[in-house]
């Protein structure tokens, strides 16, 4: 059975640069139909969630739409007072905002109006705020017609807590279409939003639009990618790291009315659209999707057993633990490579994991769902590698090897003589047999002396200061025969070869005492190319 564990949902929490929104009064209406499709068919598509309710839940409807400053916004038709007005179409009192204190365990706190100057009587709808908290974005109702909205902008009165000033309409409103469920990236740069406008591709669409550091705006564009589709899109929200994009939909693949779905940004927009599976999804509609913190969210839904119309959910998914193991192996041979740097990149480009493999040529990362990652790898004498591998969210570990190709050995002059540049042979010690990594730096001479027929050479063998004199001179002949011996294997014509052992005569080091470094490199094999 596998083991879950609580990871992340997304959206940081403090200065809420982020928020959701939705007409309320449209989202049950004209239920498409595929509504009917049983939650059965999208199952649960590998994500678990549970939600519960959050303790402000009333007989009218009420929905989330977002965070600010520690606190959860919502909006809702519930009735305030004896004497409420109502919204002549819907027989409901008018949506007004409210704000709840976020508790220990993320259940909210009873609502209390957010602003009254914002709060009239009109229907206001979603929100969203600067990472600041300064600047609101809102939509109410526009004139004469409850049921279509419009975006407005105000800003906090530094002199007066709690009091928003100078609301201007956004200038993206028309009559002819309604603007809804606005929400800012982090750096305020960009605003996300709903709109019916004539430019979507079916009912309403979701769009973007550049907020300048000036005050002005950029073009309205679609939101770039396969999120829109002829159905209705809308409740656009990122995740805490702003590589998702979370929206509701009544297209695409669904269970019923609106579905949350989940899309990975990439360089050509978002793409990889996914539901989020029957543990979240129902037959009725699942709108808002705001992310609290790495572990909780909430959602709206006008599921069965809730308190009246649309509820506010709290919801936590369980995700399983993922991660990519692998070796890095010689091309030619499929030996392990140690000491081999491997870095992992996400889908944009970013490094988020760095090592270097070990003795076996084992490395291992974890990895998140829904990526498309590279492995690139780099060693000493190797040209560099790179894997590709994408992610899911039911694969508990991807096994990914990496192989690299030896650099071909190098022909270079110094010192009057000239020599085929390698790594050092490795031998065990006290030992005339080659390990095995090794073998690969002798293929790199192979492929040389096969481009290379006209060229005979000269294995020099020598060893460190360690063991006697005489001892050493036969262990250094004997590993220069060991060396031409492969070569031969190889088949290198032995009458290109020749040999000879120095024992410990001719030392690259002079050292005494020797470090394990020093050692090794005294401890080598040169491959001498003979004048003609």
């Amino acid at each position: 059975m596998k083991t879950y564990f609580q990871a992340p949902l997304v959206v940081f929490l403090l200065t809420c640069s982020i928020s959701y929104a939705q007409a309320p009064y449209e989202v049950g209406e004209n239920v498409l139909a595929n509504s009917s499709n049983p939650k059965d068919k999208i199952g649960d598509n590998g994500f678990k969630f549970e939600a519960l309710t959050t303790g402000i839940n009333s007989p009218y409807a009420d929905y989330g739409t977002g965070l600010f400053k520690n606190k959860f916004i919502s909006f809702s038709a519930r009735k305030i007072g004896a004497f409420v007005k109502k919204d002549p179409m819907t027989n409901e009192p008018f949506t007004k905002l409210y704000c709840s204190d976020i508790l220990e365990n993320y259940d909210l706190t009873r609502p209390l109006l957010f602003s009254r100057l914002l709060n009239k009587n009109e229907n206001l709808g979603s929100v969203t705020f600067t990472q600041d908290g300064n600047t609101i974005f809102f939509t109410k109702n526009a004139v004469g017609n409850t049921q279509s909205f419009q975006l407005y902008k105000a800003e906090l009165n530094p002199e007066k807590l709690g009091e928003w000033i100078n609301i201007t309409p956004v200038p993206i409103n028309s009559e002819n279409y309604s603007v809804e469920n606005p929400h800012l990236t982090k750096d305020g740069s960009v605003l996300f939003f709903a709109s019916n406008m004539q430019d979507s591709k079916g009912g309403f669409d979701i769009f973007t639009i550049a907020v300048n550091r000036d005050g002005t705006y950029g073009e309205i564009v679609p939101v770039k990618g396969d999120v829109n589709t002829e159905q209705d899109e809308k409740f656009p929200h990122l995740s805490v790291d702003e590589k998702f994009l979370f929206f509701s939909s009544k297209g695409h693949e669904n269970a019923g009315g609106y579905d949350v779905f989940k899309s990975r940004r990439t360089k050509k927009g978002y793409v990889t659209i996914l539901n989020l599976g029957n543990t979240i999804n129902t037959e009725k509609d699942e709108i808002a999707f705001i992310p609290a913190t790495d572990l909780i969210g909430y959602i709206t839904s006008d599921r069965d057993g809730g308190t009246g119309g649309y509820d506010i959910y709290r919801i936590t998914e369980y995700v399983l633990p993922q991660k990519v193991s692998g070796r890095a192996v010689d091309f030619e041979t499929g030996i392990p490579l140690a000491n081999v740097s491997i870095q992992l990149i996400d889908t944009d480009g970013t490094q988020v994991g760095d090592m270097v493999t070990d003795e076996n040529g084992s490395f291992s990362f974890p990895v998140s769902s829904f990526e498309f990652y590279t492995i690139v790898s780099g060693k000493e004498g190797f040209f560099r590698g790179s894997t590709i591998f994408n992610t899911d969210n039911k694969t508990r570990e991807y096994e990914v090897d990496v192989t690299l190709k030896a650099e071909p050995a190098e022909i270079v002059v110094a010192e009057e003589k000239s020599y085929i540049k390698i790594n050092n042979i490795l031998f065990d010690y006290d030992s005339a047999k080659i390990k095995e990594i090794s073998t690969i730096t002798l293929n790199t001479v192979v492929e040389t002396l096969n481009n290379n027929p006209e060229i005979e050479i000269a294995l020099n063998a020598h060893t460190d200061f360690r063991g006697n004199d005489n001892y050493n001179f036969k262990l250094s002949e004997r590993r220069a025969v060991s060396a031409m011996n492969y070569l031969v294997s190889k088949g290198i014509s032995k009458e290109r070869l020749t040999w000879k052992g120095f024992g410990e005569t001719q030392p690259l080091i002079d050292c005494d005492p020797c470090s394990e470094g020093q050692h090794e490199a005294n401890r080598r094999i040169e491959f001498i190319i003979l004048d003609d």
